[in-house]
């Protein structure tokens, strides 16, 4: 592997790890506006309010850009649907952490792995190399050990309540696809977050509507900037990895999220997960090591022979 492409996957990879940090904090302050407040918000308008919010920083910003700039219409229905996926799989996604801890959340995730190797095979030809099946069989196997210490929580979860983040991330998965798609084609990172945060709160404006409106404290209207600032934040970063590697080179990496995000849920709700939970985040841990070394070990070796 040359320096180039080291620095390259290596750039890629903390862009990704940026990311799911941003990514789990609002996970963790989603959480704490949806269970734990005096005056506890919605999970819809949670979501409204931080696209909202987003969507007026980054419009002075749109205002400046040149038409030939933004988004065009040849891609329109891409970015129309990247956002109606996201936006089902968010709102489903901050439902679920009002009836779980934060980890099994973002852990039921049963079908992604399949989903992104079959796409990226047919859709970007991208092979699937002895070290990256390695590395996504480690990952499931340590998705199966924490899948199974659901059973050990005091309140055990439903399969039906397990499907909730499991479609949610199958949501994701998708959006992923075209982001990478629209990256081929030459969309900039820039368009493809900002068409994100413009359209989320449009697309959730009928649903607000037809509801209650909550009565926002200041203390939560601070809480819901800072959500708006993580999510631009780690939907660029994460745009900018995708665009930069292969995706079933980042994959394992989605995993590491288990990891960061018991973390959080261990600083805002003292949730701890059990030793099964444990065991499967410590394999994850030896995942991320393992791709991020054995890689370019061989590749060097390939290229001496």
């Amino acid at each position: 592997m040359t320096i180039t492409n080291r620095l390259k996957t290596g750039f890629a990879t903390l862009l990704k790890i940026m990311s799911l940090v941003f990514y789990a904090w609002n996970d963790a302050l989603s959480k704490q506006l949806t269970t734990h407040a005096t005056h506890p918000i919605s999970p819809l308008f949670v979501v409204f309010f931080q696209y909202a919010i987003a969507g007026l920083i980054i419009i002075p910003y749109l205002m400046r850009k040149q038409r030939s700039e933004l988004p065009s219409a040849k891609v329109g229905m891409h970015h129309l649907l990247r956002a109606l996926l996201c936006t089902i799989g968010i709102v489903i996604l901050n439902q679920s952490f009002q009836v779980m801890p934060l980890s099994f959340a973002v852990g039921f995730n049963l079908f992604s792995p399949c989903l992104t190797i079959l796409c990226a095979y047919f859709f970007f030809s991208e092979k699937l190399t002895k070290q990256k099946a390695t590395g996504l069989l480690m990952s499931i196997i340590a998705y199966i050990i924490i899948l199974d210490s659901r059973h050990h929580l005091a309140t055990p979860i439903s399969f039906q309540q397990c499907l909730m983040p499991t479609i949610a991330m199958l949501c994701f998965q998708c959006n992923t696809i075209l982001t990478k798609q629209l990256s081929q084609k030459g969309e900039s990172n820039i368009n493809l977050t900002m068409s994100l945060f413009i359209a989320i709160p449009l697309l959730l404006l009928p649903l607000c509507f037809g509801s209650s409106w909550p009565t926002i404290q200041p203390s939560q209207c601070i809480i819901l900037t800072q959500m708006a600032l993580n999510g631009l934040l780690a939907t660029y970063t994460l745009h900018l990895a995708i665009a930069s590697v292969d995706l079933t080179f980042l994959l394992p990496f989605g995993f590491l999220k288990y990891s960061i995000i018991a973390l959080f849920g261990y600083l805002y709700f003292h949730e701890i997960p059990n030793n099964a939970h444990s065991i499967g985040i410590a394999i994850t841990l030896v995942t991320i090591i393992f791709i991020n070394y054995k890689q370019p070990v061989q590749t060097k070796q390939r290229a001496v022979i």
